[in-house]
């Protein structure tokens, strides 16, 4: 139903990528407003993983903004508690 971004950047993109093209074994990652908010959440929960973030302008503190509220309840169901591992 919906792509699960998280297991793409953080395991299907890195293996792709170190598969096929010889790259350090260090590893950013970056995002733009929603974006930036996922690149700080991944960077946060896998600090062995990731040597850098950077975040442009990103959605912090969704669950208490109404954009964050509607992209939330779309994507994660209503249930706020279950948000909170994303804010």
């Amino acid at each position: 139903k919906h792509y699960n971004m998280y297991d793409y950047v953080t395991k299907e993109l890195p293996d792709l990528v170190e598969s096929n093209f010889d790259v350090a074994p260090v590893r950013s990652v970056c995002g733009h407003s929603m974006g930036g908010h996922g690149a700080l959440t991944i960077a946060l929960k896998n600090p062995d993983r990731y040597t850098s973030v950077s975040a442009f302008a990103p959605i912090c503190n969704p669950t208490n903004v109404p954009w964050g509220k509607k992209a939330f309840s779309l994507y994660l169901g209503e249930d706020q508690e279950a948000w909170k591992q994303y804010d």
